[in-house]
């Protein structure tokens, strides 16, 4: 091989191994000389090809220290952003309103209350107003004087100085203006009850309703002597009263008459109305004017009524008429021997006392005298 084929091979075998296209192999099929030559010495390694980059090993992940546990994920609250619950709370009261004038007496019911400081004058407070008076009953009950008020409604709170109970609808307290009532002079009541009479109310704010069904809704009532009587609406100042029954007032006496605005008495009328005795029903409501005499064993008339014991006795107009009271029965039958002769017309039959009571007049106590 001449020298210039030898320079020209070795050029070739200089280009390829600088691309790194070629081997030892390659190599030695080119130029068994240079191959030779391109081995590493004896024990030396062999080298990488320069493409064989190391892949690097991935750190190995720590371990635990035997003795340190792995924090454990804090748990999330079962309610994100729920308030603690109050430390005294108002549950009710026993009386949801009250006069405008104060003075009602009110049990709180609730709990929290045993921390209350007796001696603080503000902690039960209606609306922005102390309690008139307090008293602790319990860690659930408080009895307090409801203060005076304007008419509407406010929440009632208790503190112990630190705490107060949240407002809840348990705890409002409405304040109403009390009722008035005038009862015309001269009314009497009949003791059998079921007397009319028309009252006249008055008040501040006063609203009776445009008619019975809204005055019903109003729950306004009326008492006779602390007996509960029947409203019935009329307009927007009168009602009309079905007084129940009463025991005949003495001489001068009078009954108290008082309408109550839900639950709230306002004052009373104790001038102008009393109760009288009455005779309800006649077992002969008509006879002779010469009068009639009952048989032997059977009077002529039995008298019926309501508040008739301690009478004297009975009158047919003016005129006597010979009575007497059925053994244990005196305040309701009385038998007649006889009717007592008359005049033409109607008189009322009423019986006579000498303690000061009176009787009234009912259509049950008319006998009718004719001649036909």
């Amino acid at each position: 091989m001449t020298l210039d084929t030898r320079a020209r091979r070795a050029a070739a075998v200089v280009a390829l191994l600088g691309t790194g296209a070629l081997g030892v192999g390659t190599l030695a099929a080119a130029s068994p000389a240079l191959a030779a030559s391109a081995k590493p010495a004896a024990g030396a390694k062999a080298p990488k090809p320069a493409d064989a980059v190391a892949t690097p090993k991935a750190s190995p992940t720590p371990k635990t220290s035997p003795t340190q546990k792995a924090s454990p994920a804090p748990k999330a609250s079962a309610k994100p952003g729920a308030a603690a619950p109050a430390v005294i709370t108002v549950a009710g009261l026993s009386s949801a309103f009250g006069s405008t004038a104060g003075g009602t007496n009110v049990v709180i019911n609730g709990k929290g209350f045993s921390r209350v400081d007796p001696a603080n004058k503000s902690a039960v407070l209606f609306g922005k107003a102390p309690a008139t008076t307090f008293l602790v009953l319990s860690d659930t009950q408080i009895a307090a004087t409801v203060p005076a008020g304007s008419g509407t409604k406010v929440p009632v709170s208790v503190t112990d100085g630190t705490d107060t109970s949240p407002d809840t609808a348990g705890d409002d307290f409405t304040y109403l203006d009390p009722i008035s009532v005038q009862v015309p002079d001269k009314t009497d009541l009949s003791a059998a009850g079921g007397t009319k009479v028309r009252l006249t109310l008055a008040g501040t704010n006063l609203s009776l309703g445009t008619s019975q069904g809204t005055f019903a809704q109003k729950k306004i009532t009326a008492t006779v002597d602390g007996t509960p009587g029947a409203l019935t609406w009329v307009d927007a100042t009168h009602v009309d009263l079905t007084a129940p029954a009463g025991t005949p007032t003495r001489t001068g006496g009078k009954v108290s008459v008082v309408v109550v605005n839900n639950g709230v008495a306002g004052p009373a009328d104790t001038t102008h109305a009393r109760y009288v005795a009455v005779v309800t029903k006649l077992s002969v409501a008509t006879g002779r004017t010469t009068g009639t005499t009952g048989a032997a064993g059977k009077p002529a008339l039995t008298i019926t009524g309501v508040g008739l014991n301690g009478a004297t006795g009975f009158s047919f107009g003016s005129v006597k008429g010979t009575c007497t009271a059925v053994s244990g029965k005196e305040a309701t039958t009385w038998t007649c021997a006889n009717v007592p002769a008359g005049t033409v017309g109607a008189v009322p039959v009423l019986p006579t006392f000498t303690d000061g009571r009176s009787a009234g007049v009912t259509a049950g106590s008319i006998f009718v005298y004719t001649d036909l």
